[in-house]
């Protein structure tokens, strides 16, 4: 089985990220590696940046559900239920586990084929990650480029000085991908804002009606109608 797996906050899941997902599944069919399914895993906790404003696991999988209720995705919950700080490496292991095949008869065991979809921020900071040897061990690295600051010859660079058995060995993929101008970050400001609360001060007496408005018809453009209305039903970033 080839499975992609796509992890991070999604502290609101937005646009941006199913836009990174389906050009993930698409690039890799184009590739030759069609995935059977890809793994929308947000983390408990990110071990390696701060999360301000973050909403409870339960919430950002229901909205990741809400998301994504098409297509060959599948949101999990474990890193969720495990708790704690979600190190990556721990969470391949227990995915070898579960999609791992045995054959009955001869308890031999093919192991999965596990694409990890990082951005290129992120795979700058690998050496920084917990057992970045465990995590290339266990799965292929997909690198996107997502924006005009590095090129794919520069990370390729990068990958083959610091992990040159693994580069040799075909455990890094690198593709292009157009970028999907937002952020969690800028959406839950908007959030605030719609509210009449400004993000910078916490102030609810600046905001007014038509700054409100505006603010509510950008979100419209950047969260999936259903996550949105999720958002507001639920109070949640205000």
């Amino acid at each position: 089985m080839r499975i992609g797996i796509f992890g991070g906050t999604f502290n609101p899941p937005h646009l941006g990220h199913r836009h990174i997902v389906e050009d993930f599944h698409e690039q890799m069919a184009a590739a030759g590696l069609p995935l059977d399914k890809i793994l929308i895993i947000p983390t408990y906790v990110p071990p390696h940046k701060a999360a301000p404003d973050l909403a409870s696991g339960e919430d950002r999988l229901l909205m990741c559900n809400l998301q994504l209720e098409n297509g060959p995705f599948e949101v999990s919950d474990i890193e969720v239920r495990r708790q704690g700080a979600s190190y990556t490496w721990m969470t391949l292991d227990e995915l070898h586990e579960q999609y791992d095949e045995v054959d009955p008869e001869t308890g031999e065991k093919t192991p999965a084929e596990l694409y990890f979809l990082m951005g290129d921020d992120m795979l700058l900071y690998l050496p920084h990650w917990k057992r970045p040897e465990k995590i290339l061990e266990d799965a292929i690295l997909v690198s996107t480029i997502r924006s005009h600051e590095c090129s794919v010859e520069e990370l390729k660079d990068f990958a083959k000085t610091h992990y040159p058995d693994q580069y040799e060995a075909g455990r890094f993929l690198f593709f292009e991908s157009e970028p999907f101008p937002v952020s969690s970050t800028e959406v839950r400001a908007l959030v605030k804002e719609a509210a009449g609360i400004r993000a910078a001060d916490g102030s609810s007496t600046k905001v007014t009606q038509h700054e409100r408005q505006i603010a509510k018809a950008k979100l419209e453009t950047l969260l999936d109608p259903k996550v949105l209305a999720y958002i507001l039903e639920r109070e949640l970033y205000q």
